[in-house]
């Protein structure tokens, strides 16, 4: 560099010679041209010399699908879009390192203060790492130089206690810096095992995500946001196993398992949910939780940890065995799902399909694809292609997950799908499968959420009670199924018109509020406890307020459901019903309708007097459409489902 004064060059470290000689056999003032010359020259090499090569596109024609194993079929979406994805990491300046660009987390929080949006260091690594024929970044000096700068960021904006940031500058949360050693963890396996990188970068990358670690599981308010949100905390159990898989780590190895064992009863509720903003929530559990859960029996598949999974998927799918109901001829699910607190997830084909730990839990095998299913998944896919080659759907920026890190996550990780035998027992295990005639009772015991189950011999029924917890929550019946016809009333979160409830003239839907039932069989009144149990025979009736102006009562009996409002002036009762392509659902006459599904009937009888009509929505379960029968009253109603 020169140092430069009034009198010309004072010093001269590490420049040019010849510059240098030049410069000073120059009068003063024509060193100084001289001299910016040069360090024009000088700032305009360097910069051309830092410039980093630009990643190329692909030409995916010069391939085959057939290049592509059944485990690859995604594959060439990600590799078709990589070059656009890898080139926006930040070049110069403060964010160097950066990923630029708008394809994981929302557009908005796509900042570089937030961690979220570097876990997809793991795709960049993935590809750098990946040696296969097709794959024409292994190895790539364009992509290193771009990995070792998104690591080095990754490092640079870490708190030095080991927390992350997501949401603003500076402030540190559990969910930045859990899922950092999920996503971190696999990237270091693929780092250990592919081409080399800065050795330097390295070290600081492990040394960064072991702090990760050892924040999540020392920090007592981080474990007390977990035990709210059970999907963030648990992502250190894959985090922490992958880690110790690389690295033995004493410390780590000591924490792990007292953690594991203290939030067995912290983080999962007594009726078997996984806590998500202190309720339940399909999404969450089916989705991040599971993941967690895949990646870290990975890695304790036959060691006493994989025990404690074990042991809480047993209680987690004991709890789905009642809230999710099968469709005829489908893979797919229905879900008794207006109780959920954060996401909104119809039906278990929302979510995962896979888990391997239904290698250990029964239970499980019956919602993931069994071995013939998955085949047919990939021919399916395969087909389509095989007809689409060379085109891939287009990338989209500003969707939240268009480049996401999950479709590197599990690839190596360990598989299992049940047989067709295995998951037909499964199945049969169910509990409205295996019996037409209960009562069962689930209680939460950190709130007073109450869900009754109810099986007669020809329906099932889901209702849900308890204190409000979320706005986007609705109680009451949540879900109808008929053990032919499937499912034909499910109870939507978040609205008002496609929610099963009364709703007055001037008001909201009353079971968009708190509802503290009553009940009682045989006319004996039944105290709900926290856990499991079912309930001694007879006809359950349930009863509530209905504000300062009303009541409502339930009676499930054999053969019907039978409903009774009463309420002070004009309201509204909203019945979401349920229809594949193929059924139908019609106004007979004042006092009737007749729901048709797969050749089944189901008639509900209500008081001539309401005035009744069908509404169609755009909401959908699954495969089916989501039609309102809306009856509406003054002072009273009486209506009832008929499975006759």
């Amino acid at each position: 560099m020169l140092s430069i004064c009034n009198f010309g060059i004072v010093e001269a470290k590490g420049s040019n010679n010849l510059y240098l000689k030049t410069i000073m056999l120059m009068p003063r003032i024509a060193c100084r041209i001289a001299i910016v010359t040069m360090l024009a020259l000088s700032v305009f090499t360097t910069t051309a010399q830092s410039r980093w090569t630009e990643i190329p596109g692909i030409d995916l024609s010069k391939f085959k699908p057939s290049d592509f194993t059944d485990q690859e079929l995604d594959i060439p979406y990600y590799l078709k879009h990589f070059h656009t994805f890898a080139n926006s990491v930040t070049e110069t300046g403060a964010d160097k390192g950066f990923i630029n660009i708008h394809v994981w987390r929302s557009p908005n929080d796509n900042k570089p203060y937030n961690a979220r949006i570097m876990e997809n260091i793991l795709s960049l690594a993935w590809f750098y790492c990946t040696n296969r024929p097709w794959n024409i970044y292994y190895s790539s000096p364009a992509l290193r130089v771009r990995l070792e700068a998104a690591l080095s960021f990754w490092c640079r904006i870490q708190h030095t206690d080991g927390r992350f940031s997501e949401y603003g500058a500076l402030k540190w949360n559990l969910p930045a810096t859990a899922f950092a050693t999920k996503f971190m963890g696999e990237t270091l396996r693929l780092l250990k095992a592919g081409p080399p990188i800065d050795a330097a970068v390295l070290q600081n990358t492990i040394d960064a995500d072991r702090k990760a670690i050892m924040a999540v599981l020392t920090m007592e308010d981080l474990y007390q946001h977990g035990r709210n949100y059970s999907n963030q905390y648990t992502n250190v159990w894959a985090g922490a196993l992958a880690y110790l898989s690389l690295f033995p780590d004493a410390d780590i190895s000591k924490l792990l398992p007292e953690r594991i064992k203290r939030s067995a009863s912290d983080f999962q509720s007594p009726a078997g949910f996984f806590y998500e903003a202190g309720g339940t929530d399909f999404g969450y559990n089916f989705n991040t939780h599971h993941s967690n859960l895949w990646m870290a029996y990975h890695y304790s598949r036959g060691t006493p940890l994989a025990g404690s999974f074990i042991e809480e998927e047993k209680r987690f799918y004991n709890w789905i065995g009642y809230n999710a109901v099968p469709e005829p001829g489908s893979i797919y699910f229905t879900i008794n799902r207006a109780i959920e607190m954060r996401q909104k997830a119809t039906t278990t084909m929302s979510y995962f399909t896979i888990s391997p730990l239904g290698e250990a839990v029964e239970g499980i095998r019956a919602f993931n694809l069994n071995s013939e299913e998955k085949q047919k998944a990939i021919a399916g896919a395969r087909k389509k292609l095989e007809e689409n080659w060379p085109n891939v759907p287009p990338l989209a920026p500003g969707e939240f997950s268009t480049f996401s890190p999950y479709a590197f996550l599990h690839r190596s990780h360990f598989q299992w799908y049940p047989s067709p035998q295995q998951k037909e027992a499964a199945y049969k295990k169910l509990p409205y499968i295996k019996s037409d005639k209960f009562i069962h009772q689930k209680m939460d015991s950190r709130q007073p959420t109450v869900f009754t189950y109810v099986r007669q011999p020809g329906y099932y029924a889901c209702f849900n009670s308890g204190p409000r917890l979320k706005p986007q929550q609705r109680y009451g019946i949540g879900l109808l199924w008929h053990p032919k016809a499937g499912s034909f009333l499910q109870s939507q979160t978040d609205t008002e018109n496609a929610a099963w409830g009364t709703k007055p003239e001037s008001g909201k839907l009353f079971e968009a509020d708190t509802l503290n039932a009553i009940f009682s069989i045989n006319n004996k009144t039944i105290e709900p406890a926290p856990g499991n149990r079912d309930l001694k025979a007879g006809t359950l009736m349930i009863s509530y307020a209905l504000g300062n102006d009303g009541k409502k009562s339930i009676a499930f009996k054999e053969k019907n459901i039978i409903i009774e409002v009463q309420h002070r002036g004009r309201f509204t009762e909203y019945i979401p019903l349920l229809l594949n392509s193929t059924d139908s659902v019609q106004l007979i006459s004042p006092g009737k309708v007749i729901l048709q599904k797969a050749g089944e009937s189901i008639t509900i009888l209500y008081n001539a007097a309401a005035k009744a009509d069908l509404e169609e929505t755009t909401l959908r379960a699954g495969k089916q459409r989501v039609v309102v029968l809306n009856l509406e009253s003054n002072d009273s109603i009486s209506y009832s489902f008929n499975m006759d």
